[in-house]
């Protein structure tokens, strides 16, 4: 290869990664009104980097200690004397003396189980359902902030996460039984005929998925749901019907000549109402009903957003540790191997700033774990390099050419790199698709640094023959010796 034809390809090389690279971390303001957000800050993060929001539900029966002592310590308050009469204090909240005992209190863990099992379906890094003085339910999740939103650089992505979190609080905690009903307001009655044995029994499950960009509930109709939904449609000439969990509307609506395809209803909305829709309904549809009713079927819950366990900087400090880690790959790879070096070192910042890429398109929520993970991901890429360096070198000191040593080399390392690679993938692809949470998502980070630790180990070649190719002493630009035979004293 020529000088110049080399020199065109690594400059186009070059400029991308360094383009690629801008793009992912470096945020600036466009104007007075507008900024543009880094790749890096528009990656979610856990709420070990962000913070949680956790809600309090009481159930019915159950008041808070501040709420019972608002109205008793209010002489004029016409209720003063039911609450005093009516409710016994057990720790920091008021049980009615009616409910109070460990029946009450099993019903409600019961319930936190049930809530529980719904949240592990949303996919969370980590979220946690506890039961804290024995009848009240807390539930806490990931803020979903990236930081750009944390750091209010984005209000109106931030209000729209906590938004998300307030919504889908509210779904995954309702309680009551499937029902269609004539109208979308708590007034609304029923339409199903009381011949049927409950609306939930027309369905086997329901599921969420994507297509195209687009979200869809899909519920999937028995064969004695299927007929019966089909005269309920053909009826339905006059108005619509409407899905309520309890005595709360879900938003999805049955309208006259809607198709049934394939046994399976169709809706399609935004893509949290879908997740959370799903969940929701096949939860219920299963027989995972609540059975005590919370804050008012969830009109009454307060979303309270706390700072993240390491700390408001917990964000800067970790970029600032991965790219000390980063420039530790770099400084050790140019010092060992020259400008064989500078070319690991670009393909170490390609890794980068590709792993950047991929986790704020594909939406997955890092944390520190999964910044861990990232490490063992550029381990791994340094790793398959640096061996195949070292084979290289030994091969130059059995008296072999540099273009002879590097055929050799690659060929005798083959098997190892391919072999730790699959072997990664595999325990990988596992993680993401059996675990839940952050080790899933852990998994799916490690499988996807896998792939690209692969490809760029094999274009790494490329650029070593393509920088190399027009240099005459190819012993030095990789930092080699070799080895002068007795023959050719």
């Amino acid at each position: 290869m020529g000088k110049v034809k080399s020199a065109i390809i690594t400059a186009l090389v070059v400029a991308a990664v360094v383009i690629l690279s801008l793009f992912a971390v470096i945020s600036c303001p466009l104007n007075e009104v507008e900024r543009y957000n880094s790749f890096l800050s528009s990656i979610h993060m856990g709420s070990d980097l962000t913070g949680e929001a956790y809600a309090l539900f009481y159930p019915e029966g159950v008041i808070s200690e501040a709420d019972y002592n608002s109205v008793v310590t209010d002489l004029d308050n016409q209720n003063r004397q039911e609450y005093i009469d009516g409710y016994t204090g057990y720790l920091s909240v008021y049980v009615d003396k009616d409910k109070y005992g460990s029946d009450f209190a099993d019903s409600v863990a019961n319930d936190a189980a049930i809530i529980s099992a719904r949240f592990a379906e949303k996919g969370y890094s980590k979220y946690s359902v506890s039961v804290v003085d024995n009848y009240v339910i807390k539930v806490s999740v990931p803020t979903n902030f990236t930081y750009s939103a944390y750091k209010g650089y984005d209000n109106t992505s931030r209000s729209n996460e906590l938004t998300k979190v307030g919504n889908t609080v509210k779904y995954l905690t309702l309680c009551g039984e499937l029902d269609l009903r004539g109208g979308n307001d708590d007034a609304a009655t029923t339409i199903i005929p009381l011949k049927y044995n409950g609306f939930a029994t027309f369905f086997s499950g329901a599921n969420y998925y994507a297509v195209g960009g687009n979200h869809y509930v899909r519920i999937n109709l028995n064969d004695d749901g299927y007929r019966n939904l089909n005269n309920i449609i053909t009826n339905l000439s006059d108005g619509s019907g409407y899905f309520f969990i309890g005595d709360t509307s879900i938003g999805l609506q049955l309208t006259y000549g809607e198709n049934i395809t394939n046994k399976t209803l169709t809706f399609q909305v935004g893509e949290n109402y879908a997740k959370d829709y799903s969940i929701i309904l096949d939860s219920v549809i299963n027989g995972k009903v609540l059975a005590n009713d919370y804050n008012d079927g969830g009109e009454n819950t307060e979303i309270i957003a706390i700072s993240p366990s390491f700390g408001d900087s917990a964000v800067v400090w970790l970029f600032v540790l991965l790219l000390l880690v980063l420039v530790g790959a770099i400084v050790i790879s140019i010092l060992k191997y020259k400008k064989l070096g500078l070319i690991n070192a670009l393909i170490a910042i390609a890794f980068s700033a590709i792993m950047i890429t991929a986790i704020m398109l594909i939406g997955i929520q890092l944390t520190v774990a999964g910044a861990f993970v990232l490490v063992l991901g550029l381990a791994l890429l340094m790793f398959s390099n640096f061996r195949i360096f070292e084979a290289v070198r030994k091969e130059t000191l059995t008296g072999r050419t540099i273009q002879a040593s590097v055929k050799t080399g690659y060929k005798k390392s083959l098997t190892t790199v391919l072999d730790l690679h699959i072997v990664v993938l595999v325990v990988t692809a596992l993680l993401a698709l059996v675990c839940t949470g952050e080790l899933a998502a852990c998994g799916f980070i490690l499988f996807l640094a896998t792939v690209a630790s692969y490809v760029l180990h094999w274009f790494t070649r490329f650029m070593w023959f393509v920088v190399s190719s027009p240099v005459k002493d190819k012993f030095k630009f990789c930092g080699y010796k070799r080895e002068v035979l007795d023959d050719e004293d």
